[in-house]
């Protein structure tokens, strides 16, 4: 199954977590479309294979520094955006 087919079956996830997992495909979609097994990519990463076997199992949120090192050793960045997301739960928590 598409990530596109499994992202509309998902109705129990908030925005963000939906976010999050869709940051970890992305990472995972990049290693496949190097050719990079994930021994190739924790060697890059200075990181164990078992770490990279985490992170792509997705049942964790992965630390930021641990997802900085797998984008770097994928040739990728982390970039913060402001987007309407984070616009909406801003306005959310100030009448809290």
């Amino acid at each position: 199954m598409k990530w596109a087919d499994y992202k509309k079956q998902i109705t129990a996830l908030t925005p963000r977590e939906v976010h999050e997992i869709e940051i970890v495909a992305q990472l995972i979609h990049r290693r496949i479309q190097l050719g990079l097994t994930q021994q190739e990519v924790a060697d890059r990463a200075g990181l164990k294979q078992t770490a990279i076997a985490r992170l792509e199992k997705e049942h964790a949120i992965p630390r930021l520094d641990t997802l900085d090192k797998v984008a770097q050793a994928l040739g990728l960045r982390l970039t913060l955006v402001e987007d309407s997301l984070s616009e909406m739960e801003s306005s959310s928590m100030e009448h809290i």
